[in-house]
């Protein structure tokens, strides 16, 4: 445990030893499967999640029930947002999707509260990290509101491309649709279209990028 939040957390060395020893026997673990989902905000401040393993995909539901991925957590990866409560005024509600089996470390609110009050070096850090990851989600919006489904399609393919290693890799149109926020019809088509412009190729329940110099220019 200690070596994860000394690799995730870059005000670790600020931190006196009594602070390093309170967060690691105050940080818990849990084992997380794939496509288990946890809830942040209303309210509740859960406190701030690292991923020792796996990858998690962050999203906000909409009234109707549509998702728009916000971002997503590697292996190493802070998941800040979550204790944006701790700024006055200020509560975000996020849903948490595992989208493999994911080892999640969680340092409780009180915990991380003590230390964000008490050095400045947490507190600095925080309001970085957290502006920051505004600044990302005000780019994902502008995208949302002036690019086209299609441009959106082709970069989210690209994305799991990379987070894949490889052209060929497994996902669900549903899951694209809400990568993309749209429809999964709406996807299907777009693929479809992909494919018969030489861009894809769609075997069942897998994807092959064909053409990603022209992928990355849609």
């Amino acid at each position: 445990m200690e070596e994860l939040l000394r690799q995730a957390l870059p005000f670790w060395e600020n931190l006196t030893e009594k602070e390093k020893r309170k967060l690691v026997s105050k940080t818990t673990r849990s084992s997380c499967v794939k496509h288990s989902l946890l809830h942040f905000g209303g309210g509740e401040c859960a406190g701030v999640q690292v991923i020792e393993q796996g990858r998690a995909r962050v999203f906000i539901t909409s009234q109707n029930g549509g998702e728009i991925t916000l971002f997503r957590l590697l292996e190493g990866d802070v998941s800040i947002l979550s204790a944006a409560c701790m700024l006055n005024g200020m509560d975000i509600e996020l849903d948490m999707e595992m989208e493999t089996d994911t080892i999640l470390c969680t340092i409780p609110k009180s915990v991380y509260k003590e230390l964000y009050d008490a050095n400045s070096a947490v507190k600095d850090y925080t309001v970085e990290m957290i502006s920051e990851k505004f600044s990302d989600v005000m780019w994902l919006f502008h995208q949302y509101v002036f690019s086209n489904v299609a441009s959106r399609l082709a970069g989210s393919l690209l994305e799991h491309r990379a987070l894949e290693k490889q052209d060929v890799f497994s996902i669900t149109h549903e899951a694209l649709a809400k990568d993309v926020g749209t429809a999964r019809e709406v996807v299907t088509r777009l693929l479809k279209q992909f494919q018969t412009d030489g861009l894809v190729k769609l075997t069942r329940g897998k994807i092959e990028l064909l053409d990603v110099r022209r992928l990355g220019k849609i």
